[in-house]
């Protein structure tokens, strides 16, 4: 015999070893869960096509749906946004009870008003804390440009001390605040806005020029860059929806100039004659804000309020029981009912809304599938198991899911592009947030999968004997 070692060949070797070439086949015909998928899309597209009225209800359901609770959604979360979150936890709302002896300013809460009277406003600004704080109120002013061409105009003015721009991070884009020494002389000097320094002189950099308010001349110290708090926290009377003003005037100038009050006004007793006569009573007619950097600092703020308070008793005035407080931003928009109850409502109905299509999907797909019972029998009978007929009907509820979270991003966009137009308002209320939307997408998602999660379990119960036996 040879001393070669011999192997088995042709027929031997398949039998000994089997087709290997087969094997291999047999191995990459193994089905992945990625060719699973992707074959079970295709079949959802199938039958999309194959009931294009069916499906485009469900995707209509869902988008609008998704759309209304979107709408929704986006105007309450701009509206509860914090407005200045690097800073709301050092600056608080400072009230005191002024009011009747002989009722409550806030007959159900028992809270103090939400303004002071301008005289709390100036004593507060003037006593020697070391804190940050402005004594404000809103107004207006005419713009009488030196260009003959260019139009007067009313410009909204806000009269504040020189502290309130560093209290609340107005963005100066030229110049800078006015000084202590500046509000004390009552000096014309103003800050304005970069809107109204480019319509006025058509340029930013107007540091140092004049500009007409009214009939007198003032001296910009500093131009503002575009600011926008949303919503507008540090006047609450007004508008919460309003933009940040364009003038802005110190509190000296605005008292002297007698610059009229722009938004609540209230009174419980008659005040005196004229504007000397109103800011000298007791009406509420101006906000107080004060910068407390710590636990520590509000203590001692708070305590200096009560020896206010006290001081004043003494001058026959807050006959009341002792009601001062200082209220952080976001604890102030929530006191004072900053989001309107209707858009609380409408969130709910849109909630509400989007779970009804919801379920109506859940019928129509159950009504869908069970048509469907044939197929599916055949299916099992040649071997498919429950499993893979359920993972199919889910990746066809997702898809329709999908399609209707598509559909109704287009329809909120067009939902609040319709606000912007009816309510002008709400222009930076009304503007599609990706996040949100993303969250109510993937939401739309898992419950349009969740939907069709009983229709499926309900499609893979199917008995294939009987369906076969019946066709």
């Amino acid at each position: 015999m040879s001393g070669k070692r011999t192997f088995p060949t042709g027929r031997l070797r398949r039998l000994m070893w089997g087709n290997t070439a087969t094997n291999a086949s047999r191995e990459r015909a193994t089905p992945t869960s990625e060719d699973m998928t992707t074959y079970y899309l295709k079949l959802a597209l199938l039958a999309l096509k194959r009931t294009p009225a069916l499906s485009s209800l469900m995707v209509l359901a869902i988008a609008l749906g998704l759309a209304t609770a979107m709408t929704a959604f986006t105007v309450l979360y701009r509206m509860s946004n914090n407005p200045i979150p690097q800073k709301s936890d050092v600056l608080y709302a400072v009230q005191l009870d002024a009011w009747s002896p002989e009722r409550p300013f806030d007959r159900t809460d028992n809270l103090p008003p939400d303004q002071l009277t301008h005289g709390d406003s100036r004593r507060l600004m003037a006593l020697d804390d070391g804190y940050r704080k402005t004594g404000m109120w809103r107004s207006s002013v005419v713009v009488v440009p030196e260009n003959t061409k260019v139009r007067p105009r009313n410009a909204p003015t806000r009269i504040v001390a020189p502290d309130f721009f560093a209290m609340f991070d107005a963005p100066f884009l030229h110049g800078q605040a006015w000084t202590a020494e500046q509000e004390a002389r009552a000096e014309r000097v103003v800050v304005i806005s970069r809107e109204l320094a480019e319509r006025v002189f058509n340029k930013s950099d107007v540091v140092g020029d004049r500009i007409y308010l009214d009939d007198e001349q003032f001296q910009i110290v500093g131009v503002l860059d575009t600011w926008k708090l949303i919503p507008l926290f540090y006047d609450v009377t007004n508008n919460v929806l309003n933009e940040t003003e364009d003038v802005f005037l110190p509190f000296s100038v605005g008292t002297g100039k007698e610059k009229a009050f722009h938004g609540s006004v209230n009174c419980w007793q008659p005040p005196g004659e004229g504007f000397k006569g109103l800011i000298d009573s007791e009406c509420i007619m101006t906000q107080f804000w004060v910068e407390l950097p710590d636990r520590g600092a509000r203590e001692r703020y708070q305590a200096l309020l009560d020896a206010y308070v006290a001081e004043q008793r003494k001058a026959g005035r807050f006959k009341r029981p002792d009601n001062q407080r200082v209220v952080a931003v976001m604890p102030w928009l929530e006191q004072n009912e900053v989001i309107p109850r209707d858009t609380r409502m409408f969130v709910g109905i849109g909630a509400a809304f989007l779970l009804v299509c919801l379920l109506n999907a859940t019928g129509l797909l159950l009504a869908k599938f069970l048509r469907k019972s044939g197929e599916i029998g055949l299916r099992r009978a040649l071997g498919a198991s429950k499993r893979e007929v359920f993972n199919q009907h889910l990746v066809e509820s997702g898809l329709i899911g999908a399609c209707g979270a598509i559909a109704g991003l287009i329809l909120t966009w067009s939902g609040l592009l319709a606000i912007r137009a009816l309510i002008p308002e709400y222009q930076e209320i009304a503007q599609l947030d990706i996040w949100l939307f993303a969250g109510l997408f993937a939401t739309a998602l898992i419950g349009a999968v969740a939907a069709g999660a009983y229709p499926a379990w309900r499609a893979c119960q199917v008995m294939p004997a009987s369906q076969l036996k019946a066709h």
